[in-house]
């Protein structure tokens, strides 16, 4: 697939300079199986394939349907729903390999990462663990266990954020949607947020943490749109994406709601991509040194704008 190396002037002043660090949003498309960059200001396309995960998937002859990437500190780690593993890549972009494949791992969704802890959203059994939040130690890469302290309800996990000492999971079961509760130790604590499936989020997904705490929810079913909760889970109503079945959204730098679903990467006012299936959306700080060479654009940097 041919790159786009698109980069607005804002990144661009920022690496030229040589200052410590670019933000940038890491997007992912499920109809490409591949992992974009994208401005952190207004959501332009940098790089539209700087992770491959549908080469790396068919050159072990797996299917494909990555859902979001985390950043584990050293690597970028990509969960992978239908391939039941998680792909490992540098920072630079290079395939490292892939783990839980063989039996561990079973329709995984969202991750987040706590330290040397990724929590992992996993909505089926697999082979050697029950559905629930798989807690995976980052330098090991050994699965520490799964919690699922829900006895007696349905659940189906979809994305994992923390607030504090404290996990916030996206339950879609029918009748259980909403946001409940864990420890990080994997003690329930109560939902923060239940949905009667008539007037709050329904088919959570993607949760976002805004600046001022608030949390932002892709809900899939209507009454679809990006949810917005106080941090006590009190509705604040639908603030973008309304009856599009958006699956994440996140803010961007210009004070527009970036979001996705199955057709577009935009915002309420401008479509950025049209034809992609977009997931889940991660804020990432490149380090200045290999910015470049991350982003795929070498010694040339393009300030056009795709229209």
């Amino acid at each position: 697939m041919k790159r786009t190396n698109i980069i607005s002037t804002a990144a661009l002043v920022a690496l030229a300079a040589g200052t410590a660090h670019a933000d940038f949003i890491l997007s992912i498309d499920s109809n490409s199986d591949r992992v974009m960059i994208l401005d952190a200001f207004d959501g332009s396309v940098i790089n539209d394939n700087f992770l491959d995960i549908g080469a790396a998937a068919s050159a072990i002859g797996v299917s494909s349907t990555p859902i979001e990437v985390v950043d584990t500190g050293s690597e970028f780690w990509v969960s992978d729903q239908v391939g039941d593993r998680i792909w490992r890549y540098s920072h630079s972009g290079a395939l490292l390999g892939n783990f839980g494949g063989d039996g561990d791992l079973n329709n995984i969704r969202g991750m987040h990462r706590v330290g040397n802890t990724m929590y992992v959203a996993m909505g089926s059994n697999s082979d050697n663990f029950s559905e629930g939040i798989v807690s995976i130690d980052t330098t090991t890469r050994n699965i520490n266990g799964v919690f699922l302290d829900r006895p007696g309800t349905d659940v189906s996990y979809f994305d994992i954020v923390s607030v504090g000492n404290e996990l916030l999971v996206t339950n879609i079961d029918s009748g259980n949607d909403g946001i409940e509760r864990y420890s990080l130790d994997g003690t329930y604590l109560g939902n923060l947020v239940t949905s009667d499936g008539v007037s709050s989020v329904d088919f959570p997904q993607q949760m976002y943490i805004r600046d001022n705490g608030n949390i932002l929810v892709g809900g899939f079913s209507p009454p679809s749109g990006v949810h917005e909760f106080a941090a006590d889970g009190t509705a604040l109503g639908i603030v973008a994406g309304l009856d599009f079945g958006p699956r994440g959204a996140i803010d961007l730098g210009n004070g527009e709601i970036l979001w996705g679903n199955g057709t577009w990467l935009r915002t309420d006012d401008r479509i950025i991509l049209e034809g992609v299936s977009t997931r889940f959306f991660t804020r990432t700080t490149i380090p200045s040194p290999s910015a470049l060479a991350l982003l795929g654009l070498g010694g040339l940097v393009s300030t056009r704008r795709r229209r």
